[in-house]
């Protein structure tokens, strides 16, 4: 089950600009929160830029590119778990993450973010999952917190968590 949740949980973000896993269903009509995208600011778009290219790079297993996006010191939690720093996350739990997040269908429900100058959040809600168990499906929350650094913004601070939906 923790598989489950922490899967679901990592493709929320995942269905804006094109970007979606392989096994994503039809798209619905978007949220008013999806369709915010034409009026988010510069920053507030890279900010969805940063985590998305994350999500994709984690789902596809590209775990140094998704390691790139992430300052050092950010820290990932799960359902009421530490999962640790960047590289403890990247070289551990991360692994098992990228594997589940192939198999997960989601529908992106809602999607908040805001940025500034040097700090910026993205918050979203998904229904997930599996393709062959139509009645397991969870509702997710991210948030994922980011910074501007040097070489644009970074993923500082991940929290996931799940329900069952229902």
């Amino acid at each position: 089950m923790r598989q489950l949740l922490l899967a679901s949980s990592l493709a929320l973000a995942s269905v804006v600009a094109g970007t979606a896993f392989a096994k994503s269903p039809e798209p619905s009509a978007p949220s008013p929160a999806a369709q915010a995208d034409v009026q988010r600011s510069p920053a507030a778009n890279e900010a969805v830029q940063v985590v998305d290219t994350f999500l994709t790079a984690l789902a596809g297993g590209r775990l140094e590119a998704a390691r790139q996006l992430m300052t050092p010191d950010a820290m990932v939690l799960a359902n009421g778990h530490v999962l640790g720093d960047r590289d403890t996350y990247i070289n551990g739990a991360a692994k098992g993450d990228a594997v589940a997040l192939g198999t997960v269908e989601h529908k992106l429900l809602r999607r908040d973010v805001k940025a500034g100058a040097n700090l910026g959040w993205v918050v979203s809600e998904s229904s997930l999952r599996y393709p062959n168990n139509a009645s397991a499906v969870e509702v997710m929350t991210e948030t994922m917190l980011l910074t501007r650094t040097a070489d644009g913004w970074k993923i500082t601070h991940i929290h996931w968590s799940g329900r069952h939906a229902g």
